[in-house]
């Protein structure tokens, strides 16, 4: 008898010292829930704020950076890690934090893909009357052939085609159009058509070795110099010429109210010979060469990432549903209430 309520005892006993063990590794596994959760919440708020800033200002080059890029990534990353723990809980408080680690995955994807695809702002390398497709795109750029007198005139011919497999759009100067990861806006943009001829007004052939365009009479002056005049240059080949060209949308202080370019012709692979300023449509006789400069405006196109639209909404749906139903959840543990 004294046996069987030993045995009874120690069988009490040992269901005790399990019971208390199994009520402390539950109450570990609610404080690392709670940290898993609340770290959840954390990344997926970084996450959204920073494709949010690249949504909104895409064309921002210091938010283009590898260190935001890995930094979304990694954020990414650990709430995919996170995201298995959470969705294996029941919890109300544990469900809604897995909502928002799925948004933020989501958005992560949106914005490190949209940062590999498309990247910094950047100018479109084409001359009129080519084709761009940008890498890893299936976009094409066709931009307008021009004129002289067009260009002269700022013709009609500014409109940019933007087509795809399905659809077709157009892009006109001051316009901007997002297509995915890529953000597209077209400006006005200063522009030369330069006519060369030889001293026995014969045409010559105009090159640009320095631009995308090698063989094209339309200078877009693509940098500027110290005084932050727009410059560019380029070559007569046949009469072993080089010509340097600035661009001046006008000089009030010299009583010029019209733009004009100065230029200064060197010989090839030698010292400078001429140099002189020119209006749009009057012929200079330079260097042993007559040269006239069309002056007028072409659209440049600039290319820059963001986040894909689709997928940044889903992702911040899903973020935004899962911080409400993670507040939601604390109020109703906090008022006695499953959570």
């Amino acid at each position: 008898m004294l046996g069987i309520c030993y045995t009874r005892a120690l069988a009490v006993r040992s269901a005790c010292r399990l019971r208390a063990l199994r009520r402390a590794h539950t109450g570990l596994s609610e404080t690392a829930l709670m940290r898993a959760a609340c770290t959840a919440l954390c990344l997926s708020i970084v996450v959204s704020a920073v494709a949010t800033i690249s949504e909104l200002r895409p064309y921002s080059a210091g938010l283009h950076r590898w260190q935001y890029t890995l930094a979304v990534a990694l954020a990414g990353l650990a709430l995919g890690a996170l995201l298995a723990p959470l969705l294996r809980r029941r919890t109300w408080t544990a469900r809604a934090a897995a909502a928002s680690a799925a948004g933020g995955i989501v958005t992560a994807i949106a914005f490190v893909a949209a940062e590999l695809l498309a990247g910094p702002p950047q100018r479109v390398p084409v001359a009129p009357g080519e084709n761009y497709r940008p890498p890893h795109s299936s976009l094409l750029l066709t931009f307008p052939a021009i004129s002289p007198e067009a260009l002269s005139a700022n013709g009609v011919a500014q409109t940019i085609v933007l087509s795809s497999a399905r659809t077709r759009w157009q892009l006109t100067p001051q316009q901007t159009v997002r297509i995915r990861s890529y953000v597209l806006r077209s400006d006005p943009w200063p522009a030369a058509y330069v006519s060369a001829r030889s001293p026995h007004h014969e045409p010559e052939t105009v090159t640009q070795p320095q631009n995308p365009a090698f063989v094209s009479p339309v200078l877009q002056f693509p940098s500027a110099d110290k005084d932050g005049m727009l410059v560019d240059q380029f070559s007569v080949p046949a009469l072993h010429r080089e010509v340097s060209v600035k661009y001046y949308p006008n000089l009030i202080s010299r009583g010029i109210d019209v733009p004009f370019v100065q230029f200064a012709i060197a010989q090839e692979n030698g010292p400078t010979i001429a140099s002189g300023v020119a209006v749009s449509g009057r012929p200079v006789s330079k260097g042993n060469m007559l040269l006239t400069f069309s002056l007028g405006t072409y659209p440049v196109v600039t290319i820059a990432g963001a986040p894909d639209p689709l997928l940044y909404g889903t992702g911040l749906a899903l973020s935004a549903a899962g911080i409400v139903g993670f507040l939601l959840g604390a109020l109703r543990a906090g008022a006695g209430q499953p959570a």
